[in-house]
């Protein structure tokens, strides 16, 4: 008996360990207000044309990082405009940031140019760990498809923090996301009209089914289908949402469903042939854009890169940077 009773209590302690908040609606995250500091923790290495510092704060009790990339050349009389950087989705979160000789310099060898680039064009880069990721709280957030939902409060915390960034143009600050970071980006611009131009590659799109199910035959996405067929991501979707502590609706996070809160115009960049995020994705994005008016840019490339390479990157960050720039004086952007 005394054995049976451990024995629950275990079993009751394991399913406590791996419950989780739900994460919270678009619409909750409009109607909360905001109280937090950014804390300098130390300089870090840089690169090429910038100077580099992680910075602390707190979002929802945990403890998270951020890069902040500081160009060389000397900022502008009102601050040198701002971007946050969302990067996408990381297979092994603690080594976010880690270079592939075990350095710890954040963001790691795949997101480099991003903070070298935009420096370049004259932006202080700001660029969140996430929780879980690095040394940054929340491990157990980082697992399955609702990721982005509880990074997005990260995301939007950090933006609140910016106040107490020094050297930061509070006027200007635009926001970049790749991939999954490209969907954190959007549900943000849903919560805030703080941010003037956003920038969004490679854009995982669609409901988070549509996702589950393309992540589920993506191994095999030739392979027969049908109902008797397992989709492994829509199975463990289900599983994280029923162990969720509080009700939980995805519709209540799909940024698709919101975008009439939408004040900010974006700009959009995929290849064609991308498989890690289906272009059909951006198309559908633009396509909802236009129907309801709203401001945007949407530019295609070809091939099958995920992350630019090349020209093609340089030719991504320099349309940015002419998008941004004219947000920047007061014209359209387009």
């Amino acid at each position: 008996m005394r054995y049976v009773l451990v024995l629950v209590l275990l079993l009751l302690m394991s399913a406590t360990a791996c419950s989780k908040p739900a994460p919270k609606s678009i619409d909750e995250l409009r109607d909360e207000d905001r109280d937090v500091s950014l804390t300098l923790v130390g300089e870090i290495d840089g690169g090429p044309g910038f100077t580099a510092f992680l910075y602390a704060y707190v979002s929802a009790g945990l403890k998270v990082h951020a890069l902040v990339a500081v160009p060389i050349e000397p900022a502008p009389e009102n601050g040198y405009p701002v971007l946050i950087a969302n990067h996408g989705h990381h297979p092994e979160p603690p080594k976010y940031g880690i270079t592939a000789d075990g350095k710890d310099w954040r963001p790691g060898d795949y997101y480099r140019r991003i903070p070298e680039l935009f420096a370049a064009q004259g932006y202080l880069v700001v660029m969140p760990d996430f929780r879980g990721h690095n040394n940054s709280e929340g491990f157990e957030f980082t697992e399955g498809m609702l990721e982005s939902s509880y990074y997005t409060e990260d995301v939007l915390n950090l933006l609140a923090g910016l106040d107490s960034l020094d050297g930061a143009d509070q006027d200007n600050i635009f926001m970049w996301g790749h991939s999954m970071g490209s969907e954190v980006t959007l549900r943000s611009l849903l919560v805030t009209d703080r941010i003037k131009g956003a920038s969004m590659w490679s854009s995982i799109g669609g409901d988070i089914w549509d996702q589950s199910y393309y992540y589920s035959r993506y191994e095999n996405s030739l392979s027969r289908d049908g109902s008797d067929v397992p989709k492994s991501v829509i199975e463990d979707l289900r599983k994280d949402i029923a162990r969720l502590d509080g009700e939980f609706d995805p519709a209540d996070v799909e940024p698709l469903n919101k975008l009439d809160y939408l004040r900010t115009p974006i700009i959009i960049h995929h290849s064609i042939g991308d498989r890690g995020a289906a272009y059909k994705w951006s198309e559908r994005l633009a396509k909802e854009l236009y129907v309801r008016g709203l401001p945007y840019e949407f530019h295609s490339y070809p091939g099958s890169d995920h992350f630019f390479q090349g020209d093609m990157l340089q030719q991504a960050v320099e349309r940015d940077a002419g998008f941004f720039r004219a947000l920047r004086l007061g014209r359209t952007a387009m």
